[in-house]
């Protein structure tokens, strides 16, 4: 009954905004499979979706109509076949006069720009997606070996980061556009968010701070809005949780999990002297890094020496493996979110391997010491 009363109270609120002031857009164009029948033009708002209008395409495939549309901000409208299957999705804005040509189950559109930003993010998602199920399906295959699994993960991985890096590229590039309030929201098939992470509150501002004003108590923005404070206080009151008021730091705190799954903080080292480094097993060479270290840990471990080695590694079983193997004797920790990891923005890694010194006192002494020069100003903060 509520959701009914809710229902009723939008097409009431809608009707009056549309009544008061007429909103529409011109849609023609042609199609090479759809001939004497109609097409479906529905609008996406927020909450919910309206059929707007039906529209006639004839004998020669083609169609031309004046939509309606039911608010004064861009507009995202759908376009099905009499089947209900999605053929499109555009972004309209008012007063725009757009055309699509559709053949061979693609499309190009003209006279809307938010359209084409809609038509690229989908087609992008829609070919990562893809690449993903044939990934999947080789993982998942009994017949697979060692070598081919750890690839295909390997591959998997990177898909998926592409895809991020994609769209917030868009959103950093168009932030005035609502064609990047699409971006933000993009799922997966599988229904998994593409910005999912807790510090991805940083893209919802961006937008909120970039948008039009005109837009800013709109429906799309008000949702924005909403979940930007929700992430806020979710990972304010995380803060507060995690948060130590014994002593203050003067460098990036981190906490990850280390093999057990176990959260160790980078700060719960304070007072001895920290060899802070970065690496992934999936590197060749690493091995050969570590064994170096290994020789400077069983040298001044027992002086006050810890070393605290951040992986940024994508896959759980590979980076075990090598830990395991190469016996590595300090606290190693890895999230498995590969350069997504916050870690890696943090202290503006560049390069694998990567090292910070931190004294005793907590500060940063060198960067990017390796080898002689490496035990030598280890040895000097370890007397």
């Amino acid at each position: 009954m509520k959701r009914k009363i809710l229902i009723t109270v939008l097409l009431a609120v809608v009707c009056f905004v549309s009544c008061t002031k007429k909103h529409s857009v011109r849609i023609s164009g042609t199609f090479d499979n759809i001939s004497n029948e109609k097409i479906i033009i529905e609008q996406k708002t927020a909450s919910f979706m309206f059929v707007l209008d039906s529209i006639q395409v004839n004998s020669g495939g083609k169609f031309s109509a004046k939509v309606n549309i039911l608010t004064a901000e861009p507009a995202f409208l759908r376009i099905k076949n009499k089947s209900g299957r999605q053929l499109m999705m555009l972004l309209a804005k008012d007063g725009e006069k757009i055309n699509i040509k559709y053949e061979k189950e693609n499309y190009t559109v003209e006279g809307s720009q938010g359209s084409v930003y809609v038509k690229e993010l989908s087609e992008t998602l829609s070919k990562t997606s893809q690449a993903i199920d044939s990934l999947s399906k080789i993982i998942n295959s009994e017949k697979i070996s060692d070598t081919d699994l750890q690839d295909a993960k390997i591959t998997l991985t990177k898909k998926f980061i592409e895809q991020k890096r994609n769209n917030i590229r868009f959103i950093i590039n168009n932030p005035k556009s609502y064609a990047s309030i699409f971006a933000l929201y993009q799922q997966y098939p599988n229904g998994t968010k593409i910005f999912s992470d807790e510090n991805d509150f940083l893209f919802y501002k961006v937008i909120i701070d970039s948008m039009d004003t005109r837009y800013s108590r709109a429906e799309y923005m008000t949702v924005v809005n909403r979940d930007y404070n929700e992430m806020q206080r979710a990972l304010n009151l995380k803060n507060k949780l995690d948060s130590q008021q014994i002593q203050e730091i003067s460098y990036p705190d981190i906490e990850l999990p280390d093999r057990n799954g176990k959260k160790i903080k980078l700060s719960s080292l304070q007072g001895k002297t920290i060899l802070l480094t970065f690496w992934s097993s999936e590197i060749k060479g690493s091995q050969f890094d570590n064994k170096l270290l290994i020789d400077i840990y069983e040298k001044y471990s027992s002086k006050n020496l810890e070393i605290y080695q951040v992986s940024f590694d994508t896959e759980r079983d590979f980076w075990l493996r090598a830990i395991d193997s190469q016996k590595l004797p300090w606290i190693s920790v890895c999230d498995f979110k590969g350069t997504n990891s916050i870690p890696f923005g943090l202290y503006n890694i560049s390069k694998l391997p990567s090292n910070f010194i931190i004294d005793r006192e907590g500060q940063f002494v060198a960067r990017d010491v390796f080898g002689k020069d490496l035990e030598n100003k280890i040895q000097s903060l370890c007397k």
